[in-house]
């Protein structure tokens, strides 16, 4: 980390937006670096530039801890989501099976009845 960037470490002190290649890499590293790796680079890249897409038009100046916030939001939206796709998974295996045992036609079976005579011995007809 450079000096420039020991200056801002764990402050809410606004830092420019990133306005090149170069300075969204070190950008991206900076905030990686400090809010730890929820996710594969990649997808963290992707995330921080997505935040820096949403960010309010008169927004050139945002502090890290607002990037920091939403790559733990965007980790956080994952989990859930995952946890939502568990459950409704589990509900249509469940619902399926469910289905197949009711459309399964009862089992009869052919077992001889059997009758008890006026003289209380069972015989099978």
């Amino acid at each position: 980390m450079s000096e420039k960037d020991e200056q801002f470490v764990g402050t809410n002190t606004p830092r420019p937006l990133p306005v090149g290649i170069q300075e969204f890499e070190e950008f991206a590293k900076r905030i990686i670096e400090a809010s730890g790796k929820y996710a594969d680079e990649d997808s963290m890249k992707f995330a921080l530039a997505t935040a820096v897409i949403h960010a309010d038009a008169d927004k050139g100046a945002l502090p890290d801890s607002y990037f920091i916030n939403r790559l733990r939001k965007a980790a956080a939206n994952q989990v859930a989501s995952q946890v939502f796709q568990d459950i409704k998974n589990k509900q249509i295996a469940a619902q399926k099976a469910a289905a197949e045992a009711a459309a399964k036609p009862a089992e009869v079976t052919s077992q001889p009845a059997e009758a008890t005579t006026s003289d209380g011995n069972t015989t099978q007809s």
